[in-house]
């Protein structure tokens, strides 16, 4: 698929910034705005394609710990700009007198027409050596890019900031592929279970990806048809369930169904709460966090009281503390406004450090560390610590050096999918489960209000008939259907 870029030229850089930024830009001179398509450098889907095309990945980190990965599939020598440009993420870049440069990514950063608004952060470029990251000595439009298995990097931030070990990104990006090669391509689900669809919506969020794109090459429908025929049913099961879907939907940008129902739905005055059970509390403020719902300071004290002697919570009354209920209820908390140094929050860090095992993983019962680690407790947890702003690669989470990121990434097998325990095979929930944690990302990945899926049909359809024809021979051009524009009515 071709990609279209657009670049704004912008005035000189501001002569404090010039040190720091230099060494982004290419030696070229300043040019006129300009629209480009470029064909050295096409998106596919990694693995399917011919020997002729190479394939390079491009690893971009937003902040201090979350990052996205996209493949890019090329057939000539390309600059790292044009990579950039190629793997499909929202960029502003500007021309200046030194030649382009990277102004934001994915909303992060500077607009165009002021791109180095902030004089202490920037947009770092870097490649991946095998073991570090190392910086180029040259501008991103003047590095070359011929070889497959390059790793091109992005990071925001101070000049030095250090970028997350490549790694991590790497396995959540093989692991999203060997997902789509699960996804049915008659429905664009896996499977019966909508459940299981939610859980890859959300992994795919993480990664800021489609939902309304998401399928297989030989597939007739995205994700978002599938979940256009089943989301307001399974929205209505319990408030859990209308958790997960609104941070899914938030995430992978995908629109509200009618008579869906969001979490709001579930909360009782009365309870004081979404639900009289901490676990679907837990999950009930997320995803109202995730769609900007307003979350009543009642549910919040209520899942505070919930919290169990050991620090750590149950799922349901009777069950017992858990790691996996104990990782959702500190994201919810800390979603919900509270500090990161609250004695609850503490307490259930604690109890999440109790369930370390000498893997590095984390059991889902610390009382029963005889039956292991697994993919999705530990998942969780790194989520968790993220969220209270720690390092579950650091010291602090170090077992004789393992870690909960080493034992996650430990279980990932060759076609990309991860393991509950080793040795289980394959585990769908464990590998849509592992992919925000290895990207770095707590939930709600992104906050937004849901678009009504009809609204967004009539948006798209008079967006695609306003704007301007494509160039001749351009079969993908700006007037190319929206994705999404064509879904089926929604229940």
């Amino acid at each position: 698929m071709k990609r279209q870029i657009y670049m704004t030229a912008v005035g000189t850089i501001p002569v404090a910034l010039l040190v720091a930024v230099l060494w982004l830009l290419s030696p070229a001179a300043a040019a006129q705005a300009f629209h480009v398509v470029r064909d050295t450098a096409t998106i596919a889907a990694h693995g399917e394609h011919t020997g002729t095309v190479s394939t390079a990945a491009v690893v971009v980190q937003l902040d201090d710990q979350r990052s996205i990965v996209r493949w890019v599939d090329f057939t000539d020598t390309v600059s790292g700009l044009v990579m950039l440009e190629a793997s499909g993420l929202d960029l502003a870049v500007a021309e200046t007198s030194f030649g382009p440069a990277v102004c934001a990514i994915e909303g992060i950063g500077c607009p165009a027409d002021n791109c180095f608004c902030n004089a202490d952060e920037f947009w770092g470029y870097n490649f991946w050596d095998g073991t570090a990251w190392q910086g180029y000595p040259v501008g991103a439009s003047s590095s070359e890019i011929s070889t497959t298995g390059a790793i091109e990097g992005w990071r925001w931030g101070a000049f030095g900031s250090v970028q997350a070990p490549a790694d991590q990104a790497i396995a959540a990006a093989g692991a999203l592929e060997w997902l789509r090669s699960q996804q049915d391509p008659t429905t664009g689900g896996f499977g019966d279970s909508t459940g299981g669809a939610v859980e890859v919506l959300m992994a795919l969020g993480a990664n800021r990806e489609d939902a309304a794109t998401w399928k297989p090459s030989d597939g007739r429908r995205a994700l978002d048809n599938y979940l256009l025929l089943r989301a307001t049913r399974f929205s209505r099961d319990n408030v859990a369930a209308a958790g997960k879907l609104a941070i899914g939907a938030a995430a992978a940008d995908a629109c509200r169904t009618n008579r869906s129902v969001s979490p709001s739905f579930y909360y009782s005055d009365t309870l004081g709460a979404y639900s009289p059970d901490s676990g679907f509390n837990a999950w009930g403020i997320l995803g109202a966090a995730a769609v900007s719902e307003t979350i009543p300071a009642a549910a919040v004290d209520t899942l505070l009281g919930q919290q169990q002697e050991d620090g750590g919570w149950e799922w349901q009354a009777g069950f017992g503390a858990d790691t996996n209920t104990t990782a959702v209820a500190i994201q919810a908390l800390i979603a919900a406004g509270q500090p990161v140094s609250a004695t609850a929050i503490v307490d259930a860090l604690a109890f999440l450090k109790s369930a370390q095992v000498e893997t590095g993983g984390i059991v889902y019962d610390p009382k029963t560390p005889e039956y292991g680690a697994d993919a999705n407790s530990t998942a969780y947890a790194i989520q968790a610590i993220l969220a209270a702003g720690g390092d579950p690669a650091g010291e602090e989470w170090a077992v004789d050096g393992l870690t909960p990121v080493r034992y996650l990434l430990g279980l990932q097998l060759a076609d990309g999918s991860f393991e509950w325990q080793a040795n289980t095979g394959s585990n769908l929930l464990a590998t849509a489960q592992a992919v925000p944690a290895l990207l770095g990302q707590s939930y709600p990945a992104t906050v937004r209000e849901l678009e009504a899926c009809a609204a967004r049909r009539v948006r798209l359809v008079n967006e695609a008939a306003a704007c301007e024809p494509p160039a001749a021979g351009d079969t993908g051009g700006a007037c190319a259907m929206p994705a999404g524009a064509n879904a089926e009515t929604q229940p």
